[in-house]
């Protein structure tokens, strides 16, 4: 098989050399008073490029990007409403979740999900929202690891399991370093190099080579087997629906976003950055685009094994060379730019949720800091390991998905819009929910065809509505933040 030549290989390491490089800078710059702060929260004060194109970059990356390639592949345009989904969440959530969230963010210098959900209800809720998020997250980045172990073992013709040590270790090195900030100014990076090498590049090119879209319905529309794979609604009804659960929810309780909304400098930004990366960048520029580079290798190389390497094989049967390097390295910024927020994400629950509040509640900045870095490097092992042991992107990032949407989409929506919502409601739709998930999907292999999904958020909801009309609200819910212009707590505890 052709792998990249000496020319590209440069290209690549200058690309990690680069990335290195902003790492090591940031924690050099970044030390005594407010390294914390930086570490964790990208001292608050990111602008609209950076919070777009940050946002962005996180949640277009392996996970999507190379496995896209892959539902184009086997599915055709159809595919690209996967991505459409997280578009779609991600225009909602910058008009209902973003303001509320950000106001809290500001007024309290809250975090993390934990934070949110200790405030609104109480520290047993919020710690077991941290720890479902955490987990689910954790899990996620062993989905972006893989994606860049199949890349860089498709095109520089390592063997996986090397190649994803590799790609685990650059993430892993200028996270340690830099934290958060390293995070999002490497992502803004990341987001040119990528949306250059699959619009302006890759696309145009292999249209070109098929002959353009006529050249595509020609050869698609002589054989049944591939004639659905330009039909926009060939996907199957009960993938759809499935789809949409495990992903709609997703904006409403991402870390990535989280973390994006608590670093932006205003709340303007932060609800344009979200919006603009759910309406045009999600979609239709990358739902489409990395859909269509799965549609190319099926005409190209129809006999290809495994679809989620119909990416990598496309950029190196398109491609010149040097074109290649900057192509690889475009689709590697999305596993990265994906992988390592998704790692801080829970190295921010550790550190906050769990060390702070639990083991050492007068820990300075400083210790915070080395606690976080040795969580990052422990944590990014373990995502190493899983990334070894689950060898297929998608599913483990729709399950990432699914396992968080379940457990905390309702909880969330009640924490900001309904103020019956009490504790003891929230605390059994996230236990009941996201168990409800796994009950059905991995234990049980999802009856009936249907995902995990569905009745995670049955139960979710449920949970969550008759609990808390059963339950009354507790002291130490803070409903006054969240609902100011209601009556006052107080005000209804008086009466």
């Amino acid at each position: 098989m052709k792998i990249l030549g000496t020319i590209d290989i440069l290209v690549m390491i200058l690309y990690f050399v680069i990335l290195l490089y902003i790492g090591y800078k940031i924690m050099r710059d970044k030390k005594g008073e407010g390294e914390a702060e930086s570490f964790l929260a990208a001292d608050r004060n990111m602008n609209l490029l950076q919070t777009t194109a940050s946002t962005a970059a996180t949640d277009l990356g392996g996970g999507f990007s190379i496995a896209m390639g892959g539902l184009g592949f086997t599915l055709g345009i159809s595919g690209s409403w996967l991505i459409a989904v997280s578009g779609l969440s991600a225009v909602f959530s910058s008009f209902l979740l973003v303001p509320k969230v950000k106001k809290w963010a500001d007024k309290t210098k809250g975090l993390t999900i934990g934070d949110l959900f200790t405030q609104r209800f109480d520290e047993k809720t919020g710690l077991i929202a941290a720890l479902l998020i955490g987990v689910s997250w954790f899990a996620f980045v062993g989905g972006q690891i893989i994606a860049a172990g199949k890349l860089v073992a498709a095109t520089m013709g390592f063997d996986l399991t090397t190649a994803i040590i590799l790609a685990g270790a650059v993430v892993l090195a200028y996270t340690v370093m830099g934290g958060l900030k390293a995070v999002i100014i490497t992502d803004v990076f990341q987001m040119v190099i990528l949306f250059v090498g699959i619009i302006f590049i890759m696309v145009p090119i292999g249209l070109v080579k098929v002959g353009g879209w006529s050249g595509m319905v020609e050869q698609f529309s002589a054989s049944a087997e591939t004639a659905n794979l330009l039909n926009w609604g060939a996907v199957g009804w009960k993938t759809a629906i499935g789809w949409f659960l495990s992903i709609f929810p997703v904006w409403f309780i991402s870390i990535a976003a989280f973390q994006r909304i608590v670093a932006a400098r205003d709340e303007g930004t932060a609800t344009k950055g979200i919006f603009l990366t759910g309406i045009p960048i999600e979609w239709p520029l990358f739902a489409i685009g990395t859909t269509l580079v799965g549609m190319f290798a099926r005409m190209l190389m129809p006999g290809l094994a495994d679809a989620e390497l119909a990416t990598p094989n496309m950029i190196l049967t398109l491609l010149p060379v040097g074109i290649s390097g900057i192509v690889v390295a475009a689709y590697i910024a999305a596993v990265m730019s994906t992988a390592d927020s998704c790692l801080m994400g829970p190295v921010a629950i550790f550190v906050n949720d769990v060390y702070k509040k639990l083991i050492n509640p007068e820990a300075n900045d400083r210790q915070l800091v080395k606690v976080g870095r040795y969580a990052t490097l422990v944590l990014g092992v373990l995502a190493i390991y899983l990334a070894y042991s689950v060898p297929s992107i998608l599913s483990i990032v729709l399950f990432a998905y699914t396992f968080g949407a379940a457990g905390l989409f309702f909880p969330m929506l009640g924490l900001l819009f309904w103020k019956r919502t009490t504790a003891s409601g929230a605390f059994f739709s996230i236990i009941l929910g996201g168990s409800a998930a796994i009950i059905w999907g991995p234990i049980l292999k999802n009856p009936l065809g249907f995902s995990e999904s569905y009745l995670g958020w049955i139960v979710s909801f449920l949970a969550l509505v008759i609990v808390s009309l059963l339950t009354e609200h507790s002291v130490d819910e803070d409903i006054d933040t969240f609902f100011p212009d209601d009556p006052t707590f107080s005000d209804i505890i008086a009466k």
